[in-house]
Order: structure tokens, then C-alpha cells, then sequence
């Protein structure tokens, strides 16, 4: 059921306001503080204007035809400060119209209908405008921040939009698995994450979207952008970290969500406890083994970690699935492996140091008859062969 228009009148805008002269007025969509829309709706000559978004109803009491709904409506827009653009009688009878007044761009359509035999006119406009709200990220800096625990307690370097509620947060151990840049396989970046949920009314999904994602920019994140919800997927790769980020919006809820990072000491104590440790955020090309760039955040601290401590020798080890040919398997696992230890030699690490091996499909960590187990196995660790249960 339609909701008056005007007992939201806090929210309309004067060059709306003469629509009320002609007929009852309901929104038949909720008024949006920032969206976006086509003028005209279609054709190739249509733009994009973003801003405040209205779309409403007018419900006419006796025009008979389409023409005569306009010949009722044009004086009072023209009155209220509108220019006519354009008048599409076909396949529909649409107008495109304009406002410019006291520093107010303003976009319209107006479509005359007779749906169910009720004479109306369905008109939606973009105000245009910037964005309402914004957030401002700082950069990760080199010494990895303080991070909170538990349920409460802000990201540092991914904070909530100003006056969100904050409705608490899990520190969750759950390997976190994405497609990158289109990757055809998922890959896991991050042994786990901390999540945090707030709370910010009138958010639709651009405008969330549009914030975070020019925000990470500021910070100096590369930003993927997933599908219609403009969630958001990113990546920070500079002064040595590997960070994964993500922005997502449910309704009035957002979730933000970053990994679990595999500082250098993290890597040189789970090394001395289990003598291998995966190496979460090593993405190659599918069935290939080209080094996709996100890697480099990731392949930073093993070379930070050979830089620390000297007299450490690794072994660096490729893994895949059991899709394929054992011989395919074990030349791709071999080609990355290579692949890993001829960036780590770019970046100063000693050859001598480190050797390449391809294990193939020959040492699974998880049942090969699932998606999730098979690309657990798919992945590159380091291993040290002087430990003593290794």
C-alpha cells in the first residue's frame, strides 16, 4: 500500500511540491538520500545522474487520455521551475524534464499511464547531489596495529561510517576463501577474520558502496568490486603487509570484515612449532603458474622473515587438488613452487637459501571430494628442513 508522500514532507523538495495540485501523491518506492537513475529511463541517449532519489505516484481524478494528464501537468511543472526536454508519445507517453534553480540541478521522468483504468503519473527524480555521509580510512602503517578481540572494539584501519551503532563483532576461525579479480578458482587468502556489524539507517547499497570504496582508495587499497550489492572485496599489499578487507550492507546492517594477517614472527613461530606453514595469499592464475600481483603482499613477509633470521633455510613447497593427471599435477605444482622462489630471489633472498619442490596431489590436508577440501590442498607453503620433526 502507498505511503503519503507528504507525511514525509520533510524530505520533499520545493520543485516537487506542485505535483499536489494535481491529484493525491503517494511514493510508491522509499525516498533515498543518495541513488542513482537513467534520464530517460532508456535508449542511447540516456545519462546517469546520482543524488537524492524520489519516486512517486500521482493519482488524477479525471484526465481521459495520456495527452490530457500532460496537457494537466505541464503548466504547473513549467510554473514550478521546469524545462521541458523531451516528449516520447511512443510506446508509452514520457517526458524528460529538467531543473535548474538557486543552485538545484534536478532530473526527471514523468510517465502518463492509465493502468487499471486509473489515470496517474509515475514520476521519479534525481536531485543532484554528492554523497551524504563519508568515511575517512587511515593507511596500514609498516608496524602492524593493535587489533581488538573479541566482540567489541573498532578495525583500526577500517572504520565504521561516523554515528553507526556499533552491534558487535566474532574473531572468526574460519579460512576465508574468495574469487580475486575473476579468478575461476577460490582461493584462500586468510586463515581466518575479524568481523564487526553496525548499524546506519538510510543506507542504500551505491551509496555504502560508493563510500567504502572510495575511501579504500584514499587509503590506498586495490579495490574488486563484487556483483549488483556493491560489496566490496580489497586488498593492501604495501610496507609489508597482506590485508584483506570487506564491505558488505544487509538492509540498515554493514558488516566489516578483515583477515587474519601472517605477520613475519607469526610465520617464524609456526614454523618452529609445526616445521611447515601455509602461505595464505599466494594467487596464481588459473592452471597456471603465473604470480598474480596480490601475492606480492604475502610473499613480502617471507622475505621479511629470511631477511630477520639469516641462517633460515626453506623449502618451498607446491600443492594442488587431485584434479587432472598426476604428471600435469606435478609439473603446475613444480612451476609454482619455482615461481615463488624466483620472486622471493628478486626481492634479495639468497638462492642458496631456498630450494623448489612439487609435491603434485601427493600430501592433501583435506578430503579431495569436496570443493571446500580440494582448495585447501591447492596451495604453496614453506617448510624448514632443519626442524627436527619435520
Amino acid at each position: 500500500m502507498c505511503a503519503s508522500l507528504y507525511a514525509q514532507s520533510k524530505n520533499v523538495p520545493a520543485e516537487l511540491q506542485f505535483l499536489s495540485a494535481m491529484g493525491k501523491v503517494y511514493d510508491y518506492s522509499p525516498y533515498k538520500s543518495w541513488d542513482r537513475a537513467n534520464f530517460p529511463r532508456s535508449g542511447e541517449h540516456k545519462v546517469e545522474r546520482l543524488g537524492r532519489h524520489w519516486m512517486v505516484f500521482v493519482d488524477l481524478p479525471d484526465p481521459k487520455n495520456s495527452e490530457a494528464i500532460w496537457a494537466k501537468m505541464q503548466p504547473g511543472a513549467i510554473q514550478a521551475g521546469w524545462t521541458v526536454i523531451s516528449v516520447n508519445r511512443g510506446g508509452g507517453f514520457g517526458v524528460l524534464l529538467r531543473y535548474e534553480h538557486n543552485g538545484i540541478e534536478a532530473w526527471a521522468n514523468a510517465i502518463m499511464d492509465f493502468g487499471n483504468d486509473r489515470p496517474h503519473v509515475n514520476w521519479e527524480e534525481i536531485e543532484v547531489a554528492p554523497p551524504p555521509i563519508s568515511v575517512t580510512l587511515v593507511e596500514p602503517s609498516a608496524t602492524p596495529e593493535k587489533m581488538p578481540t573479541g566482540e567489541t572494539g573498532d578495525i583500526p584501519f577500517l572504520m565504521p561510517i561516523p554515528r553507526s551503532v556499533a552491534r558487535g563483532g566474532r574473531d572468526n576461525n574460519t579460512p576465508w576463501n574468495l574469487n580475486w579479480k575473476g579468478s575461476s578458482e577460490m582461493q584462500t587468502v586468510s586463515s581466518g577474520s575479524l568481523d564487526r556489524y553496525y548499524v546506519y539507517p538510510d543506507l542504500s547499497p551505491l551509496l555504502f558502496g560508493t563510500v567504502y570504496h572510495d575511501a579504500l582508495i584514499k587509503a590506498g587499497w586495490d579495490v574488486a568490486q563484487q556483483g549488483p550489492d556493491h560489496s566490496i572485496i580489497a586488498h593492501y599489499s604495501k610496507n609489508g603487509r597482506n590485508l584483506w578487507a570487506y564491505a558488505a550492507l544487509g538492509g540498515d546492517n554493514y558488516t566489516l570484515k578483515v583477515g587474519k594477517e601472517g605477520a613475519p614472527n607469526q610465520l617464524k613461530a609456526s614454523l618452529a612449532r609445526d616445521c611447515h606453514v601455509a602461505l595464505y595469499g599466494v594467487l596464481f592464475d588459473f592452471n597456471k603458474s603465473t604470480l598474480q600481483p596480490a601475492s606480492d603482499g604475502a610473499l613480502q613477509q617471507v622475505s621479511a622473515l629470511m631477511a630477520a633470521n639469516p641462517s633460515l633455510k626453506i623449502e618451498i613447497q607446491g600443492h594442488t587438488d587431485n584434479v587432472g593427471g598426476d604428471a600435469y599435477n606435478q609439473t603446475l605444482s613444480e612451476a609454482r613452487a619455482h615461481s615463488v622462489m624466483t620472486w622471493l630471489m628478486a626481492d634479495n633472498v639468497a638462492a642458496a637459501r631456498m630450494t623448489a619442490v612439487g609435491y603434485g596431489k601427493m600430501m592433501p590436508v583435506a578430503d579431495n571430494n569436496t570443493d571446500e577440501g580440494r582448495m585447501k590442498n591447492r596451495r604453496v607453503e614453506i617448510a624448514d628442513p632443519s626442524c627436527k620433526s619435520h
